[in-house]
C-alpha cells in the first residue's frame, strides 16, 4: 500500500494528466522521481496501477479502483485539515487559489487585497494555470479555489461555480485606424474586420472567437499570440484588431500603448468572471461568502469607462 499521502497525490496526478511527464510538471517534481514513487506503490500493492505505452499512461481496471480510492482518501484528509483550521466560521490558514493567465495580471491584485482584508488569517497560495489544468488541480485538491472565465470549457461536474461579474469585450485598434475616432461601433461596421486571437488552449480565445462570429468579424487564424500583452503589441504594430476584456484595459491600453479602444453596440459581447470550488468541500459555505465579498471589487475592475 502507499506509504504516505503524497504517493496518493502522485497516482491521481498521473491518472488526470495521462502521462508521467505532464503529471511530473504539474507536481513540480522530476519525471524519474515520479516514476519511482508510482512503481513503489505498485510493488507494495502487488498490481499494475498504470499501463505504460508510447501514447502515455492509462489506468488498468485494478488501477481505476485504486485511483478512485486515492481520490476519496485525499478528499477526506483535505476535509479533516480544513475543519481543524476553522475558526469562528472564518477562513484561516493556507488557501490555494488558482487563476487563469488572462485574469491574473488584471484582477488578482484586487482579489488578493479584498480577501486579505476580510480574512487576515488566510495564507494565500497563488497558482497561475490555464483553465484545463486548473480544473484538474481543483478536482485533485491541490488548489481550493479557481478564478475562471465562464462559460467554462470542459467537464464541470462536481464543481460549484459562482458568477462574480460580466467582463465586456471592447474592440482594440491601432492608433490612427479609421474606426478610432468613432463612438460605439455598430456590428455591421465590423464585417470582415481581420481579428487577432490568442493561441489554442486559452479559454479567452474561445470566448473571443464566439464573439467574432456574433459581430461578423473574420479571424486571422495564421497569426496567434501567446498572451494578452503580445496580442496588444501586435495590434499596436498594425497587424490587425482584437477583442480585449474590459478588465485588461488599464494595463494593456494605458497611455503610450499605441492602442485605441471602442465599445460595441448592444448586444455587447462579454465573458463572465467566476469563482469555482469543489461542491463537496466542507468550506463551501465560506467560499460562497468570499465570492459575495469579491463581487463588488471585481465588477469595478470590469467596468468600461
Amino acid at each position: 500500500m502507499p506509504s504516505n499521502l503524497r504517493q496518493l497525490e502522485y497516482l491521481v496526478a498521473v491518472a488526470d494528466h495521462g502521462t508521467f511527464g505532464a503529471a511530473a510538471e504539474a507536481l513540480r517534481i522530476s519525471q524519474p522521481a515520479l516514476s519511482t514513487q508510482v512503481a513503489e506503490v505498485e510493488q507494495r500493492l502487488g498490481l499494475w496501477v498504470f499501463e505504460r505505452g508510447r501514447q502515455g499512461a492509462s489506468a488498468t481496471p485494478e488501477g481505476e479502483a485504486v485511483v478512485t480510492a486515492a481520490r476519496r482518501v485525499l478528499e477526506e484528509v483535505a476535509a479533516l485539515v480544513r475543519i481543524a483550521r476553522e475558526r469562528a466560521g472564518d477562513l484561516a490558514g493556507p488557501l490555494a487559489l488558482g487563476v487563469i493567465p488572462t485574469i491574473a495580471p488584471y484582477l488578482l491584485p484586487s482579489v488578493v487585497r479584498e480577501t486579505m482584508r476580510r480574512y487576515p488569517s488566510v495564507q494565500l497560495q497563488l497558482r497561475e494555470e490555464r483553465t484545463a489544468d486548473l480544473l484538474v488541480s481543483l478536482r485533485a485538491g491541490t488548489i481550493d479555489l479557481a478564478l475562471l472565465a465562464a462559460p467554462v470549457p470542459g467537464d464541470v461536474t462536481g464543481l460549484e461555480i459562482v458568477d462574480l461579474a460580466r467582463d465586456p469585450f471592447v474592440l482594440a485598434l491601432p492608433d490612427g485606424h479609421p474606426f478610432a475616432g468613432r463612438a460605439r461601433l455598430p456590428q455591421s461596421a465590423l464585417a470582415g474586420l481581420p481579428m487577432l486571437l490568442l493561441e489554442e488552449g486559452h479559454c479567452l480565445r474561445d470566448h473571443a472567437s464566439a464573439a467574432c462570429s456574433v459581430i461578423g468579424a473574420s479571424q486571422l487564424g495564421s497569426i496567434q499570440a501567446t498572451g494578452l500583452p503580445s496580442l496588444g503589441q501586435m495590434v499596436a504594430a498594425g497587424m490587425g484588431a482584437t477583442l480585449l476584456p474590459a478588465s485588461a484595459l488599464p494595463v494593456e491600453t494605458r497611455a503610450g500603448s499605441g492602442i485605441t479602444t471602442r465599445r460595441l453596440r448592444m448586444p455587447e459581447p462579454f465573458r463572465t468572471i467566476a469563482l469555482a470550488w469543489r461542491a463537496r468541500s466542507p468550506r463551501a459555505s465560506e467560499y460562497r461568502t468570499l465570492a459575495e465579498g469579491l463581487r463588488a471589487p471585481v465588477e469595478t475592475m470590469c467596468r468600461v469607462e
